[in-house]
């Protein structure tokens, strides 16, 4: 008797942000980056595409200085095995067909393995932060004005008018001890005032930051998108794509 066997799938299952750092963090598949200078990987980041490592000019007498001795750039690219995993080939070259500005996010968040920040559209409030040269005891701003009081007959009559002891469980007079702290001045008619502290507040990021931070992000998920429809339905050797989960604008689900 003839007996089926069904093939099972030992592909690895990734979302798609995952296998993204995978390809450029882990296996470092972006190979262009890894073998520049310092210099050549500063104006990579700007959307050029250098090829291969330098021999000789600015950029390795920099690096003679740095190390101090002279930089070999023979043999395989420095830092990158010398074989990379096929998956990860293809994932980098998928990317490098991107937009350049959304090509440069997903590779900078692929490669530390991160996703963008984003602020919510209405920004929570925060204290006014004093000038770093500015003296003072607080390290943010503070405002005071004087504002009047009952006398303290005024509020003993109260008390006996609610029907509360003017002692505490203590024996203290409870009027002195739930003043105790407060600055007060007293003027010759009787009155009072209490001296009011409080710090005023600000937006903790301004418009245009939130429009900048968010914009990035809204770039980096509309490259990541459309990554997702470009492999979506490769077959990789040993990766199985499941999908990216990042939502599109989280900004407009923030309480």
């Amino acid at each position: 008797m003839a007996l089926a066997f069904a093939r099972c799938d030992i592909r690895r299952r990734l979302d798609l942000e995952t296998l993204v750092t995978w390809a450029l963090r882990d296996q470092q598949a972006d190979r262009v980056q890894s073998g520049l200078f310092d210099i050549e990987a500063a104006a990579n980041d700007h959307g050029w595409e250098p090829q291969g490592v330098s021999g000789d000019g600015v950029a390795e007498l920099l690096r003679r200085h740095e190390v101090g001795d002279r930089v070999d750039g023979g043999g395989p690219v420095r830092g990158i095995a010398v074989t990379v995993h096929p998956d990860a080939e293809a994932v980098a070259n998928a990317v490098g067909w991107l937009e350049p500005w959304q090509r440069r996010l997903v590779r900078f968040h692929g490669r530390s393995g991160t996703r963008p920040d984003w602020l919510p559209l209405v920004p929570p409030m925060v204290a006014v932060k004093r000038p770093s040269e500015a003296r003072g005891r607080y390290r943010h701003v503070t405002a005071e004005r004087w504002e009047f009081v009952p006398t303290r007959s005024e509020l003993a009559k109260r008390y006996v008018l609610r029907g509360q002891s003017l002692f505490d469980a203590r024996g203290q007079r409870r009027i002195i001890e739930e003043e105790r702290g407060f600055h007060f001045r007293t003027f010759g008619d009787g009155h009072r005032q209490v001296q009011v502290k409080w710090c005023p507040l600000e937006p903790a990021h301004s418009d245009a930051e939130i429009v900048e931070v968010n914009t990035d992000y809204a770039g980096w998920h509309a490259g990541m998108t459309d990554l997702l429809e470009r492999i979506g339905s490769w077959g990789f050797r040993d990766h199985v794509l499941t999908g990216f989960s990042a939502p599109a604008t989280p900004w407009e689900y923030s309480p």
